[in-house]
Protein backbone atom coordinates (compact mmCIF):
# COMPACT_ATOMS: atom_id res chain seq x y z
CA UNK A 1 0.00 0.00 0.00
CA UNK A 2 1.33 3.42 -1.04
CA UNK A 3 1.72 5.56 2.11
CA UNK A 4 2.50 9.17 2.87
CA UNK A 5 6.02 8.13 3.87
CA UNK A 6 6.56 6.49 0.49
CA UNK A 7 5.38 9.68 -1.21
CA UNK A 8 7.82 11.80 0.81
CA UNK A 9 10.70 9.45 0.01
CA UNK A 10 9.86 9.61 -3.71
CA UNK A 11 9.71 13.39 -3.60
CA UNK A 12 13.11 13.49 -1.91
CA UNK A 13 14.51 11.22 -4.63
CA UNK A 14 13.31 13.50 -7.42
CA UNK A 15 14.60 16.63 -5.73
CA UNK A 16 18.05 15.19 -4.98
CA UNK A 17 18.46 12.97 -8.02
CA UNK A 18 16.49 13.43 -11.22
CA UNK A 19 16.24 17.22 -11.00
CA UNK A 20 19.62 17.94 -9.43
CA UNK A 21 21.72 20.64 -11.16
CA UNK A 22 24.43 18.14 -12.03
CA UNK A 23 22.08 15.67 -13.69
CA UNK A 24 20.21 18.39 -15.60
CA UNK A 25 23.49 19.81 -16.96
CA UNK A 26 24.56 16.35 -18.14
CA UNK A 27 21.24 15.87 -19.93
CA UNK A 28 21.52 19.27 -21.64
CA UNK A 29 25.03 18.45 -22.78
CA UNK A 30 23.88 15.16 -24.19
CA UNK A 31 20.91 16.62 -26.02
CA UNK A 32 22.64 19.64 -27.56
CA UNK A 33 26.06 18.07 -28.18
CA UNK A 34 27.86 21.04 -26.63
CA UNK A 35 31.04 19.05 -26.11
CA UNK A 36 31.09 18.11 -29.77
CA UNK A 37 30.43 21.68 -30.89
CA UNK A 38 33.36 22.95 -28.87
CA UNK A 39 35.73 20.74 -30.84
CA UNK A 40 34.42 21.87 -34.25
CA UNK A 41 36.24 24.52 -36.33
CA UNK A 42 34.44 27.80 -37.18
CA UNK A 43 33.61 29.19 -40.61
CA UNK A 44 36.48 30.25 -42.82
CA UNK A 45 36.62 33.76 -44.27
CA UNK A 46 35.78 32.44 -47.73
CA UNK A 47 32.68 30.66 -46.41
CA UNK A 48 31.49 33.82 -44.66
CA UNK A 49 31.99 35.86 -47.84
CA UNK A 50 29.99 33.31 -49.86
CA UNK A 51 27.11 33.40 -47.34
CA UNK A 52 27.03 37.21 -47.33
CA UNK A 53 27.04 37.28 -51.14
CA UNK A 54 24.15 34.79 -51.28
CA UNK A 55 22.11 36.88 -48.84
CA UNK A 56 22.81 39.99 -50.93
CA UNK A 57 21.74 38.28 -54.15
CA UNK A 58 18.51 36.98 -52.62
CA UNK A 59 17.73 40.43 -51.19
CA UNK A 60 18.31 42.12 -54.54
CA UNK A 61 15.75 39.74 -56.08
CA UNK A 62 13.14 39.80 -53.33
CA UNK A 63 13.01 43.51 -52.45
CA UNK A 64 12.21 44.82 -55.99
CA UNK A 65 9.50 42.18 -56.33
CA UNK A 66 7.96 43.31 -53.04
CA UNK A 67 8.04 46.97 -54.11
CA UNK A 68 6.42 46.12 -57.45
CA UNK A 69 3.62 44.26 -55.69
CA UNK A 70 3.05 47.23 -53.35
CA UNK A 71 2.85 49.65 -56.29
CA UNK A 72 0.39 47.38 -58.11
CA UNK A 73 -1.81 47.34 -55.01
CA UNK A 74 -1.82 51.15 -55.03
CA UNK A 75 -2.73 51.14 -58.72
CA UNK A 76 -5.87 49.11 -57.95
CA UNK A 77 -7.28 52.13 -56.11
CA UNK A 78 -6.95 54.21 -59.28
CA UNK A 79 -8.47 51.41 -61.36
CA UNK A 80 -11.54 51.37 -59.12
CA UNK A 81 -11.98 55.14 -59.37
CA UNK A 82 -11.58 55.19 -63.17
CA UNK A 83 -14.04 52.31 -63.56
CA UNK A 84 -16.58 54.08 -61.33
CA UNK A 85 -16.27 57.29 -63.36
CA UNK A 86 -16.80 55.38 -66.63
CA UNK A 87 -19.89 53.62 -65.26
CA UNK A 88 -21.32 56.90 -63.97
CA UNK A 89 -20.69 58.60 -67.33
CA UNK A 90 -22.40 55.71 -69.12
CA UNK A 91 -25.45 55.99 -66.89
CA UNK A 92 -25.60 59.78 -67.33
CA UNK A 93 -25.38 59.54 -71.11
CA UNK A 94 -28.02 56.80 -71.22
CA UNK A 95 -30.48 58.91 -69.25
CA UNK A 96 -29.77 62.40 -70.57
CA UNK A 97 -28.27 61.78 -74.02
CA UNK A 98 -25.12 63.79 -73.27
CA UNK A 99 -21.78 63.24 -71.60
CA UNK A 100 -21.12 64.56 -68.09
CA UNK A 101 -18.82 67.56 -67.81
CA UNK A 102 -18.14 67.80 -64.09
CA UNK A 103 -18.58 66.11 -60.72
CA UNK A 104 -22.03 67.67 -60.33
CA UNK A 105 -23.26 65.74 -63.37
CA UNK A 106 -21.89 62.50 -61.96
CA UNK A 107 -22.98 62.74 -58.34
CA UNK A 108 -26.40 61.25 -59.11
CA UNK A 109 -24.65 57.98 -60.00
CA UNK A 110 -21.39 58.07 -58.08
CA UNK A 111 -19.96 60.28 -55.36
CA UNK A 112 -16.25 60.72 -54.84
CA UNK A 113 -14.05 62.13 -52.11
CA UNK A 114 -10.58 63.58 -52.30
CA UNK A 115 -7.56 64.38 -50.16
CA UNK A 116 -7.59 68.10 -49.38
CA UNK A 117 -4.27 68.49 -47.55
CA UNK A 118 -2.50 71.62 -48.90
CA UNK A 119 0.72 69.70 -49.59
CA UNK A 120 -0.94 66.69 -51.24
CA UNK A 121 0.57 67.36 -54.67
CA UNK A 122 4.14 67.19 -53.38
CA UNK A 123 3.98 64.63 -50.57
CA UNK A 124 1.03 62.51 -51.67
CA UNK A 125 0.24 59.62 -49.35
CA UNK A 126 2.60 60.86 -46.64
CA UNK A 127 0.19 63.68 -45.74
CA UNK A 128 -3.12 62.30 -47.02
CA UNK A 129 -3.04 59.32 -44.65
CA UNK A 130 -3.77 61.68 -41.74
CA UNK A 131 -6.02 64.07 -43.68
CA UNK A 132 -9.80 63.80 -43.55
CA UNK A 133 -11.20 63.47 -47.11
CA UNK A 134 -13.94 65.75 -48.39
CA UNK A 135 -16.51 65.54 -51.19
CA UNK A 136 -15.83 67.05 -54.60
CA UNK A 137 -16.99 70.48 -55.66
CA UNK A 138 -19.82 70.24 -58.19
CA UNK A 139 -17.70 72.03 -60.83
CA UNK A 140 -14.65 69.82 -60.33
CA UNK A 141 -13.15 68.03 -63.32
CA UNK A 142 -10.14 66.68 -61.44
CA UNK A 143 -9.31 65.56 -57.91
CA UNK A 144 -6.73 63.77 -55.77
CA UNK A 145 -7.56 60.28 -54.54
CA UNK A 146 -8.22 59.94 -50.82
CA UNK A 147 -4.91 58.08 -50.41
CA UNK A 148 -3.02 60.86 -52.20
CA UNK A 149 -1.33 58.38 -54.53
CA UNK A 150 -3.22 59.49 -57.67
CA UNK A 151 -4.41 62.63 -59.42
CA UNK A 152 -7.54 61.93 -61.45
CA UNK A 153 -8.80 64.03 -64.37
CA UNK A 154 -11.83 63.49 -66.60
CA UNK A 155 -13.09 65.18 -69.76
CA UNK A 156 -16.50 64.92 -71.41
CA UNK A 157 -16.44 68.15 -73.38
CA UNK A 158 -14.41 67.20 -76.45
CA UNK A 159 -14.57 64.65 -79.30
CA UNK A 160 -17.83 63.16 -78.08
CA UNK A 161 -15.89 60.75 -75.85
CA UNK A 162 -15.72 60.65 -72.07
CA UNK A 163 -12.09 60.16 -71.04
CA UNK A 164 -10.40 59.62 -67.70
CA UNK A 165 -6.75 59.50 -66.63
CA UNK A 166 -5.33 58.74 -63.20
CA UNK A 167 -1.63 59.59 -62.88
CA UNK A 168 0.71 58.80 -59.96
CA UNK A 169 0.96 61.66 -57.49
CA UNK A 170 3.55 62.72 -54.94
CA UNK A 171 7.25 63.43 -55.38
CA UNK A 172 8.21 59.84 -54.51
CA UNK A 173 5.40 57.79 -56.06
CA UNK A 174 5.35 59.72 -59.34
CA UNK A 175 8.75 58.19 -60.14
CA UNK A 176 7.70 54.55 -59.80
CA UNK A 177 3.90 54.47 -59.99
CA UNK A 178 1.81 53.46 -62.98
CA UNK A 179 -1.15 55.29 -64.51
CA UNK A 180 -4.67 54.10 -65.30
CA UNK A 181 -6.73 55.37 -68.25
CA UNK A 182 -10.32 54.87 -69.28
CA UNK A 183 -12.84 56.01 -71.86
CA UNK A 184 -16.45 55.69 -72.96
CA UNK A 185 -17.62 56.22 -76.53
CA UNK A 186 -21.42 56.49 -76.72
CA UNK A 187 -21.37 56.23 -80.52
CA UNK A 188 -19.85 52.76 -80.51
CA UNK A 189 -20.99 51.83 -76.97
CA UNK A 190 -17.39 50.95 -76.15
CA UNK A 191 -15.91 51.50 -72.71
CA UNK A 192 -12.38 50.66 -71.57
CA UNK A 193 -10.27 50.76 -68.44
CA UNK A 194 -6.55 50.19 -69.03
CA UNK A 195 -3.83 49.76 -66.41
CA UNK A 196 -0.53 51.09 -67.72
CA UNK A 197 2.82 49.70 -66.68
CA UNK A 198 5.53 51.78 -65.05
CA UNK A 199 7.34 51.86 -68.39
CA UNK A 200 4.42 53.54 -70.21
CA UNK A 201 4.73 57.33 -70.22
CA UNK A 202 3.71 60.35 -72.29
CA UNK A 203 5.55 62.85 -70.12
CA UNK A 204 9.07 63.57 -68.90
CA UNK A 205 7.95 64.36 -65.35
CA UNK A 206 7.55 60.75 -64.28
CA UNK A 207 7.80 57.15 -65.40
CA UNK A 208 4.08 56.47 -65.37
CA UNK A 209 2.55 59.84 -66.30
CA UNK A 210 0.23 59.57 -69.31
CA UNK A 211 -2.24 61.71 -71.26
CA UNK A 212 -5.82 60.87 -72.25
CA UNK A 213 -6.37 58.05 -74.73
CA UNK A 214 -6.52 59.38 -78.27
CA UNK A 215 -9.52 57.21 -79.19
CA UNK A 216 -11.88 54.69 -77.69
Amino acid sequence: MFTKIDFLEMTKFFKLGLFSPKLRLNKIKGLSSISQLNSEDGFTLVELIVVVMMIGILSSIAIPQFMTAADKAKQKEATGIVAALIKAATAFQTEYGALPENAGDLEEYAKFQECVHPDRENRGGAVCKDSRPEGLDSEAESFFSTSGHYFIEFDGRSNGIFRVKANPNGAAYILNGAAVRGCYNPTTSVSEVVENSMKDTDDDTGKGVVDYRADC
